[in-house]
């Protein structure tokens, strides 16, 4: 993409509104966007398809057979490499972490109080960093509830550099180990016994989720990697 181009984006929502709404604030965050509408999964895969898309952000309940977790599932099967902020009215622990679980790099509740907080999310995603809600990443007692604008820290060092860094950004794009070794262009052994053990001590987490939440919590910003 050139610097004097803004990033191409994927809105995926059902209703119009809401959508027109969205359009805006990400427009706010980022002016020289190309933002690509979709209603529905066809819409949104064909855009996936055929388009170099940076950012897609994916409503998770379509009120149609398949779901915002489809479109993620199409993204991981055909290792697509875009970042995929799921958006919900639901932030149950369950539904982040299903999102989490199926590739999602980021979570926006549309419970968020106000557009300065919701553009804050959409502000963190947009400069390469996981978005969660607090009170997925706190403990409820911690935590108010739908307080979701405080940042809990603010590394911009990642802990890992190189070749890891770069297997991290995969991780936190949900791709398994092997299409992650057909990217790097090394044994699916090398990314499954080296690399990923390797992130895991260093963020001192046991499963891939661990490790995005722990990314999450202290707002590290993960480069893009093209392919």
């Amino acid at each position: 993409m050139n610097s004097d181009q803004g990033p191409h984006i994927l809105l995926l929502e059902d209703q119009a509104l809401v959508r027109a709404g969205m359009r805006e604030l990400i427009l706010m965050a980022e002016p020289k966007a190309k933002i690509l509408e979709a209603s529905n999964f066809s819409q949104a895969t064909d855009f996936l398809s055929k388009e170099s898309i940076q950012y897609a952000f994916l409503d998770v309940d379509l009120k149609a057979d398949k779901t915002g977790i489809d479109v993620l599932a199409f993204i991981s099967s055909n290792e697509i490499n875009v970042r995929a902020i799921m958006l919900s009215g639901n932030s149950e622990k369950e539904v982040v972490l299903d999102s989490i679980n199926s590739g999602a790099c980021g979570f926006i509740p549309k419970s968020m109080d106000g557009n300065d907080v919701f553009r804050q999310a959409i502000d963190t995603v947009l400069s390469d960093r996981i978005f969660l809600p607090l009170d997925f990443l706190q403990s409820p007692s911690k935590v108010a509830k739908e307080n979701y604008s405080e940042p809990i820290s603010n590394d911009d060092s990642p802990l890992v550099s190189g070749r890891s860094l770069q297997v991290l950004y995969y991780i936190c794009q949900g791709l398994p180990n092997k299409s992650i070794a057909r990217k790097l262009k090394v044994e699916e052994g090398t990314i499954r016994k080296h690399y990923v053990p390797k992130l895991f001590a260093a963020f001192k987490v046991a499963r891939r989720s661990e490790l995005i939440i722990e990314v999450s919590k202290r707002r590290i910003k993960i480069p893009r990697f093209d392919d």
